[in-house]
């Protein structure tokens, strides 16, 4: 039975309704979310020796403070370092999960799958109460070390999720099978035919990790000692004893390594669609 001519005729104008209210709809919304991002560089070029919004004029002196600060400088480069070794642990343990887990089903490969999954699903202080109670009884507190190693088990769910995609639209088992039946080994066929299809999941996967070790507060905060202070931590702490312009500086290089982190993936990601 056709449908009425009648609906037929409205469809386009329904159409052409929803596609010109989408952008009215988003637009506060997104106004939102990028409001207090768009404040915080205009604070961080304040005159004045205290954060207000708007700036007293333009100056750089908070930038110039936060750089010469020994001690915002040294939370700044461990903040790197740990963010770092946590995306070389998380996607090694990631990459290495999805693939172990492609097309693999066995018994506990589900419960398997749920535990790498945990760091996303349970909250994040519950986690960093069981680490600080675990890594205290070794006295291990305060090791920087011990932080990355965290992050990286923080990072892993991200590698492996983006691994898994990667796996599931590039890699053809039967390229797997064709190369083990010439007698490739297991790092001829790793190297030769898995990671093709999963580099674009794995560069993916580690911008996302970087990102949430660079940003993470909590676990650093239990975790933390005198020579491991991370700049979430640092920054935290600033908020809470002075209000200095050093904080907008700190928020703005968050600002410019989140916009460097889209930048780079958008890049990546239309490299993939060319190829």
């Amino acid at each position: 039975m056709a449908p009425p001519e009648g609906i037929i005729q409205n469809r386009p104008r329904a159409d052409r309704f929803r596609v010109s209210a989408l952008p009215l709809i988003c637009a506060p919304i997104f106004l939102f979310l990028l409001l207090p991002s768009l404040i915080i560089v205009p604070m961080a070029l304040t005159k004045g020796q205290m954060i207000q919004f708007p700036p007293e004029w333009i100056s750089l002196h908070a930038f110039s403070d936060y750089l010469s600060d020994p001690q915002w400088r040294a939370s700044t480069l461990l903040s790197f370092k740990i963010a770092i070794c946590a995306v070389v642990i998380g996607c090694i343990i990631g990459s290495s999960a999805a693939i172990a887990l492609h097309e693999r089903r066995f018994f506990g490969s589900s419960l398997i799958a749920g535990l790498i999954m945990a760091p996303i699903v349970v909250p994040i202080v519950v986690l960093a109460l069981g680490d600080y109670i675990l890594f205290a009884e070794f006295r291990l507190i305060g090791n920087w070390g011990v932080i990355a190693l965290v992050h990286g088990l923080l990072a892993t769910p991200f590698v492996f999720i983006s691994v898994q995609t990667s796996l599931t639209a590039e890699l053809n088992p039967a390229l797997v099978r064709s190369a083990r039946s010439l007698g490739a080994g297991r790092l001829a066929v790793l190297i030769h035919v898995y990671w093709p299809s999963i580099r674009p999941g794995v560069l993916a996967g580690a911008i996302l990790g970087f990102a949430v070790s660079f940003d993470e507060v909590v676990v650093a905060f239990f975790l933390q000692g005198a020579d491991s202070v991370t700049l979430p931590v640092r920054m935290y702490s600033a908020i809470q004893y002075e209000l200095t312009p050093r904080i907008a500086a700190s928020a703005s290089l968050f600002l410019g390594i989140a916009v460097l982190a889209l930048a780079l993936q958008a890049v990546l990601s239309r490299g993939q669609v060319k190829q």
